[in-house]
């Protein structure tokens, strides 16, 4: 065996080792991880639904409520407040997964590369939590009259639903270790004698 392949070896077995003990602080710390995220996501979920947004943490699931209204008619406008349940725990535990991987190489252990990967990991699970909320609302039954979507509205919110859920909390923390390991993978540039 080759000493690259045996390094990948060595890194992804440190990894699977590293993984069940970030997994369980990941656990004890989701809900503050959530809630950074959830916040972060109010603003999208504003924009998009058109109406005040509030979030509330209720043990790990994010609560919005979303103030809609039907559009303007002349002596009939309706107001409701629609209550949106988001599991934000699908969304954030890439941090675990992350600090797994960049513990268990030598080349990405270095603390600036570590941060910057923990900030953008607390941070992009806004993304998913937006759009599972947005998907939420505009699948709800009751709600067509409040929600003014058109196909384009809701061909972009199915859409950053799929990549928010299937491909950031899994893609994003491996992406960015790969960035911060690159040593690791990168050829070495040779000097002419």
């Amino acid at each position: 065996m080759d000493a690259a392949r045996r390094q990948i070896l060595l890194v992804a077995g440190k990894a699977l080792l590293l993984l069940p003990v970030f997994l369980a602080a990941w656990y004890f710390a989701a809900a503050p991880l959530a809630w950074i995220a959830g916040k972060a996501a109010t603003p999208m979920i504003r924009f998009v639904a058109d109406g005040p947004t509030a979030m509330e943490l209720k043990g790990k699931a994010l609560v919005y409520t979303v103030k809609l209204e039907t559009p303007y008619r002349p002596g009939a406008v309706t107001r409701i407040a629609a209550d949106i349940e988001v599991d934000a725990e699908k969304f954030t535990y890439g941090i675990a997964l992350f600090l797994a991987l960049a513990l268990a190489a030598p080349q990405s252990r270095g603390a600036p590369g570590i941060l910057a990967g923990c900030l953008i990991l607390v941070m992009a699970p806004s993304f998913g939590i937006a759009f599972d909320a947005l998907k939420q609302l505009g699948s709800t039954p009751g709600l067509e009259a409040f929600v003014r979507w058109g196909a384009g509205t809701r061909e972009f919110v199915a859409l950053g639903y799929q990549v928010g859920t299937l491909l950031l909390p899994t893609l994003g923390p491996a992406a960015i270790w790969l960035f911060i390991a690159r040593s690791l993978w990168a050829p070495q540039a040779t000097l002419p004698p």
